[in-house]
C-alpha cells in the first residue's frame, strides 16, 4: 500500500519531500511557492541562461537509476555556463514522472542534484511536472558574468589557435561497452559524470586568454564547426594532435574494428574548445599547468573559401582526411 502511494505522489508532495530543500532556502526560489523565481544582479554584471532537456530512451535509459541521470542532466548544463565563461547561480527543474517512478528513484535522483550542486555552488529556485509515458528532465540554468565579458561561438579570429581541454571520446565509448561487455570504469564515468569545465571558462575570461568557446556535446568535429559557422571562418585541424586518454587508446587496441575516427563525432564529452591568439602559448601552457589541465592545441582557423565555414582534419603527413560524420543530429 505504501509504495502504491509513493509512485503516485501529487506534484506538491514530490517537491516538498525532495526538491524543496535543493533550494537551500535562497530568497530566488521564494520557497518554491510561486511560479516564478526572482534574481537581483549588480549593475555590472549580465544574467546568462541555458536550457537543455533529455528524453528517456534517447539520452538515457531507465534502468540508469536517478543519481546517474541527475547527475548526467545538471553537469551537461553547467557545461554551458562553462562555455560562455559563467558562474552558475541556481536553475530551474522540469519533469515528468509515471506510475514506474517511485519515491526510490526521486530520493536518488535529488541525491545526484544535491552531489552536483553542493560541488559547484548553485541550487534549485523553481520548477514543473507534468505526467508522461515517456520519462524526460529538463533544466534551465542560470549564470552570471561581467558586463560584455563573455565567451561565444562566434568570437573566434583568423589565425587563432584551436585548444581543446581534457580527452576526446571517453563519453562516446562509454555508452558501448556493456554491448562490447567490457566495463572500463573511467569510460562509464565519463559517460555519467562529465566534468563542466566552469574553472577554464572563467579563467580564459580573467585572463583575458579567448573570447571563443564552445562545449563538445555534439561531437569536437561538429562543435568545432558551430565556431567556424557562427565566426565565417574554416579551421585546419591535426588528428594525431586530438587529446585521447590512456584508456581511449586501450579500449581501441583491444577492438580493432572500432574507428578511431569516431572518437571525434560521439559526443558528450562535455569538454572546451576555445580559441586564443598565438602569443598566448606560454599563457595557455601556464594556465594549464595551474589547473592541472590538459589544454591541448590541436589546429588553428583559417580564413573560409567562400562559404565553406567548415572543419578540414588532417593527418601527420598533412594529407587531407575524409569526414564521414562530423557528430550527433538533433
Amino acid at each position: 500500500m505504501l509504495a502504491f502511494f509513493l509512485s503516485h505522489m501529487k506534484e506538491f508532495q514530490l517537491i516538498e519531500k525532495f526538491f524543496k530543500p535543493l533550494t537551500k532556502a535562497h530568497e530566488a526560489a521564494q520557497n518554491l511557492a510561486d511560479d516564478v523565481a526572482k534574481i537581483s544582479l549588480k549593475k555590472n554584471e549580465e544574467l546568462v541562461v541555458s536550457k537543455d532537456l533529455i528524453v528517456e530512451d534517447v539520452h538515457f535509459l531507465r534502468s540508469d537509476g536517478g543519481f546517474k541521470i541527475a547527475s548526467k542532466l545538471l553537469r551537461t548544463n553547467l557545461s554551458d555556463l562553462a562555455a560562455a565563461g559563467a558562474t552558475p547561480l541556481h536553475y530551474l527543474l522540469g519533469f515528468s514522472k509515471n506510475k514506474n517512478t517511485d519515491a526510490k528513484f526521486f530520493a536518488e535522483f535529488a541525491r545526484g542534484l544535491k552531489s552536483v550542486q553542493d560541488e559547484f555552488g548553485l541550487c534549485l529556485i523553481g520548477g514543473d511536472t507534468v505526467s508522461s509515458e515517456k520519462l524526460f528532465f529538463s533544466v534551465t540554468i542560470f549564470g552570471v558574468v561581467k558586463k560584455d565579458k563573455i565567451l561565444s561561438r562566434k568570437n573566434a579570429k583568423n589565425g587563432d589557435l584551436i585548444y581543446v581541454s581534457g580527452a576526446i571520446g571517453d563519453a562516446g565509448l562509454g555508452l558501448n561497452v556493456n554491448a562490447l561487455r567490457l566495463t572500463p570504469h573511467v569510460l562509464r564515468l565519463k559517460h555519467f559524470f562529465p566534468t563542466p569545465r566552469i574553472s577554464l571558462g572563467k579563467k580564459l575570461l580573467e585572463k583575458n586568454l579567448s573570447h571563443c568557446a564552445i562545449d563538445v556535446s555534439d561531437g569536437l568535429l561538429a562543435d568545432l564547426r558551430h565556431i567556424c559557422q557562427s565566426s565565417k571562418l574554416a579551421a585546419e585541424i591535426y588528428f594525431d594532435h586530438i587529446p585521447i586518454s590512456a584508456a581511449a587508446k586501450n579500449f581501441l587496441k583491444k577492438n580493432p574494428k572500432k574507428n578511431p575516427l569516431d572518437l571525434l563525432s560521439s559526443g558528450d564529452d562535455y569538454e572546451l574548445i576555445f580559441t586564443t591568439n598565438s602569443k598566448n602559448e606560454k599563457k595557455i601552457s601556464a594556465l594549464a599547468k595551474n589547473l592541472k589541465l590538459d589544454l591541448t592545441c590541436i589546429g588553428k582557423l583559417t580564413k573560409a573559401v567562400g562559404k565553406n565555414f567548415t572543419v578540414t582534419l588532417r593527418d601527420r603527413n598533412n594529407r587531407k582526411i575524409t569526414i564521414k560524420k562530423f557528430g550527433y543530429e538533433h
